[in-house]
This record gives structure tokens, sequence and C-alpha cells, in this order.
């Protein structure tokens, strides 16, 4: 209990209330760059399933983007590039495959299946293209043109930068 009180300092306003403040030390998140990008990303999830279908979650839905944009991809490949495990690329895949989006078959490589959008999927990916569209627009109507391709090249810097700096 001391431990948490020591976090903050009491102040008395001019109505001699007391008002509890956070140690400016304590104040982690005000410029936190992965606080606001976590907060930025549930903001777009959140919204974005307000532009899917039931069932179809972003990551359904960059599974299959990617699945479209690289047919005959390998499951494996597809984890890769999704930066997901295994046993989850699995389950994503059987359950595109369950709405008859994907269908997996024969690579050159008899020990993989590669994957491949079924007609059906081409379809709903190219409604969800349009959805992502119009979702797009909307979360980023605050910013300029030239505000919203900066942030993505920040992002995308932010994203790529590798770990391998000194911890």
């Amino acid at each position: 209990m001391q431990k948490a009180a020591a976090k903050y300092q009491n102040r008395r306003d001019r109505e001699g209330r007391t008002r509890v403040r956070s140690l400016p030390e304590q104040n982690l998140l005000e410029d936190s760059l992965a606080y606001f990008i976590r907060r930025a990303q549930v903001r777009c999830d959140t919204e974005l399933m307000r532009y899917l279908e039931p069932g179809i979650s972003p990551a359904r839905l960059a599974a299959l983007a990617t699945i479209g944009a690289n047919p005959g991809i390998s499951q494996s490949a597809l984890g890769t590039l999704l930066n997901i495990a295994s046993p989850s690329v699995v389950k994503v895949v059987d359950d595109l495959e369950k709405r008859e989006l994907l269908e997996r078959g024969p690579s050159k490589d008899r020990r993989v299946y590669a994957v491949r959008l079924t007609e059906k999927g081409v379809a709903e990916l190219r409604r969800y293209n349009e959805a992502v569209e119009r979702f797009e627009e909307k979360i980023a109507s605050d910013l300029t043109k030239a505000e919203r391709l900066q942030l993505i090249s920040l992002l995308k810097r932010v994203a790529i930068t590798s770990g391998s700096g000194d911890s």
C-alpha cells in the first residue's frame, strides 16, 4: 500500500480540495510511442470490424489479402509474412477454407500445401478492399494527404526496424 501511495503526490487546489496528481516521472505514457501506436491499433481494429462481416477479423483480412497478392503461397510463408506462429496460421487458413474463401492445393514441394483464393474469395477480397478504402478515409479524415503518407512512412520505419540494437 505504501508503494502505491508513493507514486502519487497530493495537492490542494484554490478551493482547498485535495487533488491527486501523478509524479512527472510516473507519467510514462504521455510521450510513449508504443502506447499511442497501440491505442491507434485498438481504434483501427474496432472501427474496421464495423466494415467487415462477422467472423472476418483484421487478422483474417490480412491473411486473405496476403494470399490474394501471393497465389500459391505456403502456410509457412504466410505465417512469416504476417509474423504469426504456425498453429495460428493453421486456424486462420482452416477458418477461411470453411468459409470457402480459399483452398489448399498441391505445390512444387509435395510436403507443403499451396494456398489460393477461390472465386468467392477473390470476390470477397474485392468487396473488402472497397470497405477498407472507406474505413481508411474515415480514420484519416483529420489528416491531410501529405500527413497520411508521412504517417505511413514513419510507421513502416518503426515496424520494419530490427530489434538488433543494444538492450
